[in-house]
């Protein structure tokens, strides 16, 4: 969250260099409309009490000059699909079944402050803003709660989908493969909210990254990282982190762009993270 004079157009003489700009009413009114328009476009996005935590007009404009926003970018996959939808004995309960799951998964999101951009099919898309703060101070404070919110409400999807999701598919398939579950991919850095036909997504560098990361899982439940949000996980995993019970440990996957192999960082929580 333009006009301009024509050089030579004879006015770029009438205000010297230094004085007070003009404000324009018209302008200004257009801003706040625009401000009004976007805001509209957010209520299937944002959480519900994005104006509480944001600065909402910074936030607005923004998104409105397509200025870059820190992120923290989560992909999610859900492995073996399509072979789950064509496994459903009855296809209107597997269809109950992802909305169900959706709907949980946009609650999940936005409650801790995180961004719903969009179902993709077999799985979805999701991010956290971090506004800059007063000072360097306040900006690590929001930037330390959105990677230990982003990690934790990765976890919690995961086991919500090996735990409570799964038994209904399972309740509904003639056949299911060891291979079905939740594996998410994280990436932090700038993106940019654009509008394409009328609806605002999420675009930029750790869209690209987070979807890398979610290919670089090798199995189901799966939570995987990108080196620079991976650092400070691992950085601050017995520290301000330390009540997730999360292990970041770094690895080598080979991915699309690196077929040799680049490092990542694998999340792991609770008993079997150490």
């Amino acid at each position: 969250m333009r006009t301009g004079w024509v050089v030579g157009s004879g006015l770029d003489g009438s205000f010297p260099l230094g004085s007070a700009a003009m404000v324009d009413e018209d302008t200004t009114i257009d801003r706040e409309e625009e401000r009004i328009r976007v805001a509209s476009l957010l209520a299937t996005h944002a959480p519900p009490d994005w104006e509480k935590r944001f600065r909402r007009d910074e936030l607005l404009d923004a998104i409105v000059d397509t200025s870059p926003l820190q992120m923290f970018v989560m992909a999610a996959d859900i492995r073996d699909s399509t072979t789950l939808m064509k496994e459903a004995v009855r296809f209107e309960l597997f269809a109950k079944t992802m909305d169900k799951f959706v709907s949980a998964v946009r609650r999940g999101i936005g409650t801790p402050g995180g961004w719903f951009d969009k179902f993709t099919g077999d799985g979805f898309l999701a991010y956290w803003v971090v506004q800059q703060g007063a000072d360097d101070v306040a900006y690590q404070r929001r930037f330390v709660e959105a990677a230990g919110n982003l990690a934790h409400t990765a976890n919690e999807l995961v086991q919500l989908f090996g735990h409570r999701v799964l038994e209904d598919f399972r309740r509904n398939s003639r056949n299911l493969s060891d291979g079905v579950g939740l594996s998410v991919g994280l990436d932090a850095g700038p993106g940019f909210l654009v509008e394409i036909a009328s609806e605002l997504t999420v675009v930029g560098p750790p869209v690209v990254g987070a979807v890398r990361m979610v290919t670089a899982a090798t199995r189901p439940g799966e939570i995987v990282s990108n080196v620079y949000l991976g650092e400070h996980l691992h950085d601050e995993q017995e520290g301000i982190y330390a009540a997730l019970g999360m292990r970041a440990t770094r690895e080598s996957r080979p991915t699309k762009e690196y077929p040799r192999g680049q490092e990542v960082y694998v999340l792991r929580f609770g008993e079997g993270s150490a």
